[in-house]
């Protein structure tokens, strides 16, 4: 269902994150798990279309979606929230 391949991303000059890859198949729940600066958030915004990979591919039910603007894959079903933000109903 979903197929990250040798993602890599940075902010400027900083790499965040190398070569990085798993998949996730339907009905599967997965935890990303490590330290402070370790890359979780810089990942999970990679995946969202919040930012671009440097490298790499995802893939969402067998299409390629790195490049998508992330108006385009939250209607896909894929959504980031950050943690502590308010949201409103309009």
């Amino acid at each position: 269902m979903l197929n990250v391949r040798g993602i890599s991303a940075q902010y400027g000059r900083a790499r965040v994150l190398s070569e990085v890859g798993f998949d996730v198949q339907e009905g599967e729940v997965v935890s990303v798990v490590g330290a402070n600066g370790a890359g979780k958030s810089t990942l999970v915004k990679v995946i969202s279309g919040m930012l671009r990979p440097t490298s790499g591919h995802i893939i969402f039910r067998g299409e390629d979606i790195t490049s998508r603007p992330a108006h385009e894959i939250v209607l896909l079903g894929i959504a980031h929230v950050p943690e502590g933000r308010r949201l409103s109903v309009r």
